[in-house]
C-alpha cells in the first residue's frame, strides 16, 4: 500500500505542477501587460463557479493528505521496529531449531511466514516440515538475522533466492 500511495502522490504533483507553470508562462508571454488582468478575472471567475471549489478542494486535500500519510510514515519508526522484532525471534527459533533433538512446531514456524509475508517477504507457502527441516532452518536463520540487523533489502532478496530451493524439494 505504501508503493502506491508514493506512486499516486509523485504522478498527482508531477501532472499538478507542470499544468500550472505552463499555463501562466503561456499567458505572461502571449500578453504580459494585461496578463495580470486576465489571469486574476479567470480565476475570478473560475473561482464563482461551484463545482470548481468541490474539486479544487477535494484535489487538494487528497494529494495533503498523500503526503500527511507520507510524512507520519517517514516519522513512525514503528514498522521497522515490528521487522526487527520478527527477525529476532526468527533467528532465535532457527537457532533452536538447528540444535539436535529439537522439535519444530509447525504453528510457530508458519506464523513466521505468514508474518514475513505481511511484510513483503516471500515465504513458502505449504512446506512439508520433516522433508524440508534444513531449508526452513536455514531460511529462519538467515532471515531472521538480516531483519533483525535491519537490512530489509537484503532479507527480501534473500527469501527469494531460497524459493529456488524450497520449490526443489
Amino acid at each position: 500500500m505504501q508503493r502506491f500511495s508514493t506512486w499516486v502522490r509523485y504522478i498527482f504533483t508531477a501532472i499538478f505542477i507542470p499544468i500550472v507553470i505552463a499555463v501562466a508562462a503561456h499567458f505572461i508571454e502571449e500578453q504580459p501587460q494585461e496578463t495580470a488582468n486576465v489571469v486574476l478575472k479567470f480565476l475570478s471567475d473560475l473561482w464563482e463557479q461551484t463545482w470548481f471549489r468541490l474539486t479544487a478542494l477535494s484535489l487538494c486535500c487528497f494529494v495533503a493528505g498523500l503526503w500527511v500519510d507520507w510524512l507520519l510514515r517517514k516519522w513512525d519508526g514503528s514498522r521497522a521496529k515490528q521487522r526487527e522484532a520478527l527477525g529476532a525471534e526468527m533467528a532465535k527459533y532457527g537457532n533452536y531449531l538447528g540444535q539436535f533433538g529439537s522439535v519444530p512446531d509447525s504453528a510457530k514456524i508458519n506464523s513466521y511466514f505468514h508474518s514475513a509475508r505481511e511484510f513483503g517477504i516471500w515465504a513458502p507457502d505449504e512446506v512439508n516440515i520433516n522433508r524440508a527441516e534444513k531449508l526452513i532452518v536455514d531460511y529462519l536463520k538467515n532471515v531472521g538475522t538480516l531483519l533483525r540487523d535491519e537490512h530489509f533489502r537484503q532479507a527480501k532478496q534473500y527469501a527469494k533466492a531460497s524459493k529456488a530451493r524450497f520449490q526443489a524439494r
